[in-house]
């Protein structure tokens, strides 16, 4: 195991420095100790086909032959980035190159989107984004860039450049060749730092998949503390647990069908074509047992939490709104009634205003303002110029989750109209899936959820439809994708459904026959999604 904290000085953006390797590595061991393009080779493991290794709290049985590089970059200024590249035997190499993103505050490599990429041949690298040790999710996450400005330029923007710098280079010392083709893959923050890419650093890549992507992060973190504020602003506004299953079923029982999915789907395959509201379950007057009813209060909040984020001075909208039959995932963020715990842990308030700073008391008019211009630019990738990326012969594929309650599938949305504004030749070189009843990435309330979209592969999963897949053939053969078939399986991996995604805005329509056959549907002219988009000062 490499040492995380070791005091090594390398200089950033260098040439190559000389290092006793020749002009092709024989093996992993050549590379141990080499600088290359600002990078500093910690440890080198030369696996063996067939291995099995506990990395990521999990077994990876079964592994193919691969050399496994773990470097840093980023050391000359204080900067601990981690990546680690995993580069297949050459005889096994598909001569191609495979970013991959992480995830919330990263803090830690994920395995499972490297061996996704290794599994399919290419020489494959993800990074921690220099967060160590945020470990995704929790306290530490959140507390990982307070007082660190240089961690937060870490997160925000730069280690997804440089660990694709140092990677490139090391793919190309290893194999004595450059890769044919350089692809990334993300999703959450993954498809933030697949955004971040096509707009900072448009010639990294050849082509990126950005999944729910939450490039607009200060608001989207804003968001997250306004729902819980929304849940807790009267006693009578806080909604139970207990009470989400009425209401999801209330909306699916009005809406499912309706909008080109089977009558018999859980899950909506258009939110927004659903005109379902809350106060249809409003509790008539005198009802002295609730819990089959919501009180005025609690009828508020959902109209509100469906609305979006708001300034509450003058209503704009500076977040789109959690969608319908979402419900049990943002109801996740209200807590506990009567608390007040808000904190700097649920949002990025305290990089901006400081650890002691009570975010129950953040003014949504004044201080949106503030973190908008110290924190925006440096974490926010909402620039829908992608000219350059487009002048390189970059393709670009989105796809989102219509479940979704992490990040709003509307802001994807949203992203894309202003793609097209932006850019005339959108058509050629962008493409965005929706995938009705799927949940942050993946799950969800039973939607097809499986289409190769950065985890690892499935049995019986059918490559061809694959997203990666689908991006290398529009790269290689010119042919935009525009319909993916994604699968459900159960626990045991067994197959269950499948249904086609359709390049939006097009929609999948039921045209009868089996629900779980993708045949049984065809993609049709829709109209757009309609939401209340963000107002123009919260574009940036």
């Amino acid at each position: 195991m490499f040492v995380k904290h070791l005091a090594v000085t390398a200089t950033l953006g260098c040439a190559l420095i000389a290092v006793s390797t020749p002009a092709s590595a024989s093996s992993c061991t050549d590379l141990m100790g080499a600088k290359l393009a600002g990078s500093l080779v910690r440890n080198v493991e030369e696996i063996e086909a067939g291995s099995t290794r506990h990395m990521g709290n999990r077994d990876l049985k079964d592994l193919p032959a691969f050399c496994r590089i773990v470097a840093s970059t980023g050391l000359e200024r204080q900067s601990n980035i981690t990546i680690e590249l995993w580069l297949p035997s050459p005889e096994t190499w598909n001569q191609k190159f495979l970013g991959t993103g992480n995830g919330a505050f990263a803090g830690a490599i994920r395995y499972d989107q490297l061996i996704g990429g290794l599994k399919h041949g290419y020489a494959v690298v993800n990074t921690d984004m220099g967060t160590f040790p945020a470990a995704m999710l929790g306290g530490a996450g959140y507390a990982a860039g307070t007082g660190r400005p240089e961690v937060i330029a870490d997160w925000g923007y730069r280690a997804t450049h440089e660990m694709t710098v140092a990677a490139s280079a090391l793919t190309e010392k290893y194999y004595g060749r450059k890769p044919q083709q350089s692809y990334f893959s993300g999703c959450s923050t993954g498809g933030h730092q697949a955004l971040t890419e096509a707009q900072r650093f448009p010639n990294d890549y050849d082509a990126i998949i950005a999944g729910a992507p939450g490039h607009n992060r200060t608001h989207l973190h804003l968001m997250f503390l306004q729902t819980y504020l929304k849940a807790h602003e009267t006693p009578d506004s806080f909604v139970p647990l207990e009470k989400v299953p009425m209401i999801t079923q209330a909306l699916l029982s009005s809406c499912v069908g309706k909008d080109g999915g089977a009558p018999g789907d859980k899950y909506l395959t258009d939110p927004t074509a659903c005109s379902w509201s809350p106060r249809s379950l409003l509790c008539r007057p005198g009802t002295q047992d609730t819990s089959q009813c919501l009180t005025e209060g609690q009828v508020t909040t959902f109209e509100k939490i469906y609305r979006g984020g708001y300034n509450p001075r003058n209503h704009h909208i500076f977040y789109p709104g959690w969608v319908k039959g979402s419900e049990q995932i943002f109801t996740r963020g209200f807590g506990k009634a009567g608390e007040k715990k808000a904190g700097a842990a649920d949002t990025l308030v305290a990089w901006v205003f400081g650890s002691d700073y009570d975010a129950n008391n953040f003014d949504f008019d004044k201080d949106i303002t503030r973190e908008d211009k110290e924190l925006g630019p440096i974490v926010n990738a909402m620039s829908p110029d992608l000219s350059a990326f487009s002048a390189h012969g970059g393709k670009l594929i989105l796809f989102h989750g219509w479940a979704d309650a992490v990040v709003s599938p509307l802001d994807t949305i949203a992203y894309f109209n202003r793609v097209q504004e932006a850019n005339k030749d959108s058509a050629s070189f962008v493409r965005l899936f929706m995938a009705p009843g799927m949940g942050h990435c993946s799950a969800g309330p039973g939607g097809a959820d499986n289409f190769g979209q950065g985890h690892d592969p499935r049995p019986g999963h059918n490559a061809d439809n694959d997203l990666l897949d689908a991006l290398d053939a529009w790269v290689k053969q010119g042919r935009a994708p525009e319909q993916i078939i994604a699968t459900r399986y159960d626990a045991a991996d067994k197959k269950l459904a499948a249904r086609p995604l359709c390049a939006y805005p097009m929609r999948a329509r039921y045209r009868g026959g089996n629900a779980d056959d993708p045949n049984s549907f065809t993609c049709v002219k829709a109209p757009p999604a309609s939401f209340e988009p963000a107002a123009p000062e919260y574009l940036r």
